[in-house]
């Protein structure tokens, strides 16, 4: 299963912000220099992070984002479902298709997402963070 560019690119600012979250605020600019996103498709993906509680926005000459703390606790399976359909892989019903309901392609792939979401829920973005002082410190400094 391949996520879409807006899901990747939410959970690269989410990681991107679990990191900074020492140093400060961050800014849009910032993560579009490091993740080369484009600007008009990352502003949406910070409002929406921003309405669903997973970061903060402020406006004005200081303002920013940082991750709201009680995100590093929350599983990769709902911030991608916040994001994604991972629920259904295929849509047979919008097809004229000639065997629709007689092969089990669907059903498969359905197991397969299932699946996906079961391996994603077993790990919170916390997790994604590096245990190590040492690669944290090359992280924080890959990014800054």
């Amino acid at each position: 299963m391949q996520l879409n560019k807006q899901t990747d690119y939410a959970l690269r600012v989410l990681m991107y912000l679990a990191l900074k979250q020492t140093q400060g605020l961050a800014n849009i600019d910032d993560i579009v220099e490091r993740f080369h996103i484009p600007r008009n498709h990352l502003t949406k993906i910070i409002a929406k992070l921003n309405k669903l509680g997973l970061i903060k926005t402020y406006r004005g000459t200081n303002g920013g984002m940082e991750l709201v703390p009680a995100t590093l606790q929350i599983n990769l399976a709902e911030i991608v479902a916040k994001f994604e359909n991972v629920a259904q892989v295929i849509n047979c019903g919008h097809l004229q298709c000639p065997i629709a309901g007689m092969c089990r392609l669907k059903s498969v792939l359905d197991q397969a997402s299932v699946g996906f979401s079961a391996v994603l829920a077993g790990y919170t973005l916390e997790q994604m963070l590096p245990r190590d002082s040492q690669q944290l410190a090359q992280m924080v400094a890959a990014i800054s």
